[in-house]
């Protein structure tokens, strides 16, 4: 079975739905914004619309930023997403990813940063409800599985976030995606090590984002290296704790002039101290622009291979071009193929990445 395990879905001003059936922690939608199951905020939407005066770039998203928050921006958001997704002939699901809230050290769930916000304003470029991602799942079980997202530090009604992960895993989840240099999560608190526990305990995998990130905002960059979050499953691993985890994009920089400690680190642990364990990472987003030049490197590297899990980080954009000096007209003809997601399968694979990495998703969430 072939599974995209990194695909985003998120809307501009998504109202709640009081039809839907809602989680206990999530009644009134957002914890920090009630009354919307997905958001994105005024600096999110700023980075994308001065593109969007450029009309080759409306028409390859296919989607008009500079609307603003609005139901007619969604409107494209998710015809954009349908043509995408539903024509992919070559992947038989992919999982859906919820996008938890910025929550503080104290646990206070943060909204959207005010429109003319300074820089360095904390807060949620994006959110996305559990409850609106099992809804789109539930529409489409022949295409979608729910990934879930629950900030760590969240409590809910007296009641902690490892305590809320049985009713998600309950409900279908088959993954929990963190971002900690967005949603502020850092590896060795005691409430994501319980987390992480608990996780264990309900064979509930992990999703993890570390290196680099260009998409929403860079808000804590003590959280890029996935140092301390090995240190956390060494110890976890002496308990027979550790759940499993996927370090999404190999932990490689987003750009070609930052620094690859990070991707390093990770190799060198998956290779070495954890190759036995259920430590793994993703390829999403390694055909984008910034990523791209990892992409061959990795694809060479056999070894490594059997760490590895296929992803698309679906809807950022990837491009063919970038190997035509290694695939030639092949990466023309790829380049061609109208769903990205359909698109980032074939140059992966053409690339050189053994069947096994698009096959371990099944094999890791679902067992087959």
């Amino acid at each position: 079975m072939v599974i995209d395990v990194h695909c985003h879905v998120g809307f501009s001003a998504r109202r709640t739905d009081a039809a839907l059936p809602r989680f206990s922690f999530e009644q009134h939608g957002a914890a920090a914004r009630p009354g919307f199951d997905s958001y994105f905020s005024p600096r999110f939407i700023a980075r994308w619309q001065p593109l969007c005066r450029l009309g080759f770039v409306r028409r390859m998203l296919g989607v008009d930023w500079r609307l603003g928050p609005c139901d007619a921006l969604d409107a494209q958001i998710q015809a954009f997403n349908d043509r995408h997704m539903l024509a992919a002939a070559g992947v038989d699901r992919m999982v859906l990813l919820a996008f938890d809230e910025y929550h503080a050290p104290d646990g206070t769930p943060l909204g959207p940063p005010p429109p003319r916000s300074h820089r360095g304003s904390l807060g949620s470029d994006l959110y996305v409800s559990n409850t609106l991602v099992r809804s789109l799942c539930a529409a489409r079980p022949d295409k979608f599985l729910f990934g879930a997202s629950l900030h760590p530090y969240r409590v809910t009604d007296g009641r902690d976030a490892a305590s809320l992960l049985e009713e998600l895993k309950s409900a279908g989840a088959v993954l929990i995606k963190w971002l900690p240099i967005h949603q502020n999560i850092r590896a060795g608190d005691p409430r994501t090590v319980a987390f992480l526990r608990r996780a264990a305990e309900l064979n509930v995998t992990m999703l993890i984002h570390y290196g680099g990130e260009m998409t929403l905002a860079r808000q804590h960059m003590e959280f890029e290296s996935p140092a301390e979050l090995l240190s956390v499953m060494r110890d976890l691993r002496r308990e027979r704790r550790m759940p499993t985890v996927i370090v999404a994009h190999v932990a490689t920089p987003s750009t070609r002039f930052h620094s690859a400690r990070s991707f390093r680190l990770l190799t060198d642990a998956l290779l070495g101290e954890f190759r036995d364990a259920p430590l793994y990472a993703d390829v999403s987003a390694l055909a984008a622009m910034g990523r791209a030049v990892w992409l061959p490197r990795i694809a060479r590297w056999r070894e490594l291979h059997r760490k590895l899990v296929w992803g698309t980080d679906f809807p950022v954009p990837l491009f063919p071009t970038l190997f035509v000096h290694r695939m030639g007209i092949e990466a023309l003809r790829i380049g061609h193929i109208d769903s990205w997601i359909e698109r980032d399968l074939r140059l992966k694979r053409a690339m050189g990445l053994s069947q096994d990495v698009f096959h371990r998703a099944g094999e890791l969430l679902l067992g087959v």
